[in-house]
This record gives structure tokens, sequence and C-alpha cells, in this order.
């Protein structure tokens, strides 16, 4: 089991990786952390096309809490291999199970939708990239949303139908609305196709998860079965500023059917709010963006909000740990290991990816040496043969001569 380490200011922070309430001490510790934990700069618009490729033509708020909940990547390990473990789980029956689960409200929601959960689940190191992007960059996020929408409508694969209803608000942006607003169909699209030919070879579009293992057609939205929305459903963004907006009656209403009192996220008050960022829900796992790292990663940083938040996360773990029944427990430490191990062949998968790369960008920079080189010698060759040609002076060869 592959294991995880965060770096703090005040030192190496051990924090605990937890499925389903329990909790075990594990360091966490990520490669990828070495190689870009330092980064700073922002990602450009095509690196973030190439990211939310995958997720852009979702319906608005099942867009915006996917971009929540990918910013706890390893709950989302976790509820993606509890549900595999839970299929026959439905309706009252699930509420009542997710309830000992201490998972963010957004990681909760996408159980509703399991489509939307597997993709973030099967694909870990993306989950943690798009996560974090967002986090770091939420407008320009929001921005390369709209710009992929803008272009599978301008290839007619985006357009209203029984499913889903497309129109624009009036600033322009492209708007994705259940043709129902009681049932959400989630998409499937192959994302190197439905926008057209892709402008970014140098970034190309993540792949997407197909639940019947087979690619998508080529430039067409397909849907499964309907979901029903019930409170699943709580938010939609804000494009201008790329914030995200809470219908607070709806995510309340889904706190209390799906949160035992410990587990329970405090009340929204009003009638919306904005969407904040917990840390507390992080597990340790460390961010791309050292700006990040700064701002989240360090607890003498953190606000007296987010250590009251940390500090009621622990305290449902631990309460959770004290009366969970033996066979909770051990469902939860299955879905540990599997969340693990999916994150351990993710990251192992892009480490050979990345090798790869780096293998191909030194083979094609030696041969480059070598061309370059091998025509050095070829002009110096040339520069030290006498000339034939008639030259100033008339001497030897039509050259001088002492």
């Amino acid at each position: 089991m592959r294991k995880f380490a965060l770096t703090c200011t005040a030192g190496a922070l051990a924090l605990t990786l937890s499925a389903g309430g329990e909790f075990v001490g594990m360091p966490l510790v990520s490669r990828a952390q070495a190689q870009s934990s330092n980064a700073s700069a922002p990602l450009s618009m095509p690196q973030l096309q190439s990211l939310v490729a995958p997720i852009a033509l979702y319906p608005d708020s099942l867009l915006s809490q996917v971009l929540m909940a990918s910013t706890y990547p390893l709950e989302v390990a976790e509820a993606a291999a509890w549900r595999k473990s839970n299929t026959t789980l439905s309706g009252t029956a699930l509420d009542d199970a997710l309830k000992a689960q201490s998972w963010d409200n957004s990681v909760k929601s996408l159980i509703s939708f399991p489509d939307a959960l597997n993709t973030l689940g099967s694909k870990l190191d993306w989950t943690q990239r798009l996560g974090d992007a967002y986090l770091a960059q939420p407008k320009d996020t929001m921005q390369a949303v709209q710009a992929l929408r803008a272009k599978a409508k301008q290839n007619g694969n985006l357009k209203s139908g029984q499913q889903i209803a497309v129109t624009t608000d009036p600033e322009s942006n492209i708007i994705i609305v259940p043709a129902n607003p009681q049932v959400v169909y989630v998409p499937t699209y192959n994302p190197a196709f439905v926008y057209g030919t892709w402008p970014y070879p140098a970034y190309p579009p993540a792949p997407a998860y197909y639940s019947g293992g087979e690619m998508a057609a080529v430039g067409l939205l397909s849907f499964g079965a309907g979901m029903a929305v019930g409170a699943a459903l709580w938010s939609t963004p804000h494009w201008g500023s790329g914030s995200i907006t809470v219908n607070n009656t709806n995510f309340n209403n889904f706190n209390h059917s799906t949160n035992s009192i410990n587990n329970m996220a405090a009340e929204h008050v009003g009638g919306s709010s904005n969407w904040n960022y917990n840390a507390a829900h992080r597990d340790g796992v460390p961010y791309s963006n050292s700006a990040l790292n700064n701002r989240y990663g360090n607890p003498a940083a953190q606000s007296q909000i987010e250590r009251n938040q940390a500090q009621h996360y622990q305290n449902a773990k631990s309460d959770w740990n004290q009366k969970a029944t033996p066979e909770e427990k051990q469902q939860a430490q299955q879905a540990r290991q599997k969340a693990s191990s999916d994150w351990n062949d993710s990251h192992a998968s892009q480490e050979r990816d990345s090798q790869q790369k780096q293998n191909q960008q030194r083979d094609s920079q030696q041969k480059q040496d070598q061309q370059r080189e091998s025509q050095q010698r070829e002009n110096q060759s040339r520069e030290s043969r006498p000339s034939h040609s008639g030259g100033f002076g008339g001497g030897h060869m039509g050259g001088f001569r002492r």
C-alpha cells in the first residue's frame, strides 16, 4: 500500500486516511509532490481545457459539485470504492448508510450519480489536478468549461433534447440544465471528438470514464438512465467570478438526510451562499501548487474557522470509530484498501507515461544534438577546404600564399 507524506511549515504532520469514518495513522506521501509541489505558475487555457474536457458538458449543478468533490481526491476514491461494494442500496437505505460516512457533502452527493463518481474515481491523478486547478484558478477553470461548450455547440454536438436543455444567459454563457428538473442524465462522450478537432496537441483532453467499457460514439453525447435528483444537487456555477453558489435549502435538506448528528455540516442560513473549501477533508494529500500548499497545507496559516472545521471533522471520525460495529469497520477497511490501491495504480500509470514521455524527449533531443554536431563538422570541413575559384591576389589556388 503506497504511503503518502505531507510536509508542513512546522514539520511533517501525521494525518490520517479515513474510510467510512474509521481512521488509522498513515503518513501520506506522493511521488508527484516532489515534481510538482513547487509549481506556482498558473495553468494556461489549453491546459485547463484539457483537464475539464471530460466534465465540461455535464449539467451545471452536477458540474459544480464535481469540481467541489475533486478538491477532496482521497474521499472521492473511498466513496467510489464504497459505492461499488454497496450497489444494491437506494433511497432511504442509501441515505441511512451514508450517515456513517464522514465525507464532504459534495462527495456524498455524487453517490447518486455513479457514472460521474466513477469518472473521478477511475483517474485519481487527474481528479487531484482538476481540484487543484479549480482551487487555484476558479475563474479560469469556468472559462475553460465555457470555451469547450462553445466548441461542442459549434460542431453540432451540444443541443437541447429529451435529457438536457441548452440555453445562454445574458452574458452569453452556455447553460446546461436537466430537461426535467427532477431527473438528471449524466452525458457520456468522447472528449477527443465531441469538441471537433482538438486544437492543442501538446495537451490532449483527459480521458473519460465509460461505464460500459467502450468508447462513446465519435462526436456524440449519449445518456444512460436518468437519476432522481431529490436534494442531491444543491449548487450552480457562477460563471463570471468562478465561484459556486449553494442553494441553502437543498443543501440543508441533503445535509440532514445523509449525515448523522456528529457528521453534519453547519446549517447554511439564507436563500443562498458561496461554497467554501474545507481543507480538513483533504486527508493530507499534498497540493500540486506551492501557493495552495502555503494557503491550505500549513496549519499555522489557517484561519480559526478552518481550524474549527478540522477539529469537528476529527471529532466525527473519532465518534464513528468508537461506535462502529465490527462489520462496519471491516467495510471501511476494505474501502480504504481499495482506495489506496486505485490511487497507487493511477499514479503508477501516470509515472510510466511521464517516464515514457521523458524518454521520447531525451531521444529526440539526442537526435537533434547529433544532427547539429554533424552539421557543424560538415561546415568546419567546408571552411577548411582550399577554394578552387579565382581569389583576391592571384595566389596559389586563388588564395594568399606567403
